[in-house]
């Protein structure tokens, strides 16, 4: 006769409960750290989709912005004239919106950018010879851009006549629409060296 011992049997039904338990235990805890390095990803792919964004359109102003020449005529800013601001919300109290100016690189063509804060949802834009276009994926706005010459907020052109290379700072702030709000506030300042006298 064979003598039945408590280890030959198996499992206790209470000892299923407990590991299962631990077992149910460490799976929510392995998903929960799974869905957080999930968001984590996530999050940190868009801060760096705005980051390229955010460089991209820096590049792209200050490469178009450095290629300024003087107006040869008064067709588009005045006569001699290398920036001119323009979307100045509060006349000389503070920085403004625009900047126009001739682009020598584009066939010394009228361009100007522009947050034109009348609408709602501000688009940043870029007006060529008339045209304009948003410089910026849907998914991003630009919160504020201001144009700022010699750092004076009174000053709103740069001309001929001006004693010293002119220097235009930019600044802007750049937003993700939608959750998560993300921002990227970015200043340069250039100075056309075509211009030095």
């Amino acid at each position: 006769m064979r003598t039945v011992t408590k280890s030959s049997l198996g499992f206790s039904l209470i000892e299923m409960v407990i590991v299962l338990a631990i077992f149910f235990v460490v799976i929510s805890v392995a998903v929960d750290i799974f869905l957080s390095v999930v968001q984590q990803q996530r999050r940190i792919v868009q801060e760096q989709e705005l980051l390229n964004q955010s460089s991209y359109l820096e590049e792209y102003l200050s490469k178009a912005l450095l290629s300024a020449v003087k107006a040869p005529t008064s067709s588009c800013i005045a006569t001699g004239t290398v920036y001119q601001l323009t979307h100045c919300l509060n006349g000389t109290l503070q920085a403004c919106n625009g900047v126009k100016f001739i682009n020598a690189i584009d066939g010394n063509a009228c361009e100007e950018f522009e947050l034109d804060e009348t609408f709602s949802n501000p688009p940043f834009r870029q007006n060529k010879n008339g045209l304009g276009q948003n410089l910026l994926a849907d998914k991003y706005k630009v919160k504020f851009a201001r144009f700022i010459i010699d750092g004076d907020k009174t000053i709103h052109a740069v001309t001929s006549a001006d004693a010293t290379q002119p220097r235009l700072t930019i600044l802007l702030d750049v937003q993700t629409q939608g959750a998560p709000n993300q921002e990227k506030i970015t200043q340069q300042t250039i100075s056309p060296s075509s211009l030095i006298r």
